[in-house]
């Protein structure tokens, strides 16, 4: 069984599997590296939801965790990126579907468009919500 905590390590070396020529991490390649590693990917978890139990209570088998997921692509362009980001999506969509996945549900919305991180690097990014068997 998979954690909540180990959610993130989870997801990110699904995506790094599934992508294999896409930099995915929960931080930026170093300085000097980026602009060789784009485009690139960085999953961070957010605040989840708090843990629901079933009718059965505290001690009942079936309890649902919410997790997520800030899922970032960097790109030289946003064209370049949009691509990235709609893999990402569907990729996102196989979890529940994954051998010794805790999840069961996924809600991940389109990206959109997020600050520059500078005028050469674009960025699109979205919030994904998981619900985990835990």
């Amino acid at each position: 069984m998979i954690r909540v905590p180990d959610m993130l390590k989870f997801v990110i070396d699904f995506l790094g599997e599934a992508m294999p020529d896409v930099w995915v991490a929960d931080a930026l390649p170093p300085d000097a590296e980026l602009a060789d590693a784009l485009p690139c990917v960085v999953v961070d978890m957010l605040p989840g939801e708090e843990l629901k139990h079933s009718w059965g209570g505290e001690g009942f088998p079936v309890r649902l965790d919410g997790v997520a997921l800030d899922v970032e692509v960097f790109a030289a362009s946003r064209g370049r990126a949009v691509p990235v980001a709609d893999q990402l999506r569907a990729l996102m969509h196989q979890l529940p579907h994954i051998a010794g996945s805790q999840v069961v549900s996924v809600s991940c919305p389109a990206f959109g468009s997020r600050e520059d991180l500078n005028p050469r690097v674009k960025v699109l990014g979205g919030v994904v919500d998981l619900a985990t068997h835990s």
